[in-house]
């Protein structure tokens, strides 16, 4: 059976590599470039976890591990998109408002955890690529603690069995593709 990737790993390495739990010495810039990239991979695993398990089931770890090779950072970005232009009511297609919203309102746990995914992506794109980026220890605990955060929205998405965190994960699989063959 392979390792399931847990979220609450990646959040305690998180913490634990942005020197939350080392007290009040000074990390080194490196490591909260990777504490906030660390941060966002949480997010993206829970998201990829779930869907893998509403897919899947109980059924086979080898049906599960190749599931979630489908899902892409991509089209997780445009699903959170998506909710976060539908709840702020602007343009989003309309197959896909009816898919992640019940007239037109969308689950605080839904936009919550769009809005988290799409600022915590971008935040690890400038901590992993960009050389002028300024990492601050404190803004890096925030970083992590966004995640964990949208980490319980998600899990109260599950417990709830919110039908639309259902629909944002079927649409994370093919993103756009998916609405022009609708």
């Amino acid at each position: 059976m392979r390792r399931i990737i847990r979220a609450d790993d990646y959040l305690d390495l998180a913490d634990q590599i942005a020197g939350r739990s080392v007290g009040p010495g000074r990390p080194r810039p490196a490591h909260l470039r990777r504490a906030t990239s660390t941060a966002y991979y949480a997010v993206f695993h829970e998201l990829v976890g779930q869907g893998t398990r509403r897919a899947v089931g109980r059924g086979r770890d080898d049906h599960r591990h190749t599931i979630s090779r489908w899902y892409a950072h991509g089209n997780f970005r445009q699903t959170a998109r998506w909710v976060t232009a539908i709840a702020a009511r602007k343009s989003a297609p309309e197959a896909v408002t009816g898919l992640l919203s019940v007239n037109g309102r969308v689950d605080p746990d839904l936009v919550l955890v769009s809005d988290s995914f799409g600022e915590l992506q971008a935040l690890r794109h400038v901590a992993d690529y960009d050389p002028g980026y300024v990492a601050v220890r404190a803004a890096t605990l925030s970083h992590v603690s966004r995640a964990r955060t949208a980490v319980e929205a998600i899990r109260r998405l599950d417990k709830g069995d919110v039908h639309e965190f259902d629909m944002f994960l079927l649409l994370s699989l093919g993103g756009e593709r998916m609405v022009r063959n609708s």
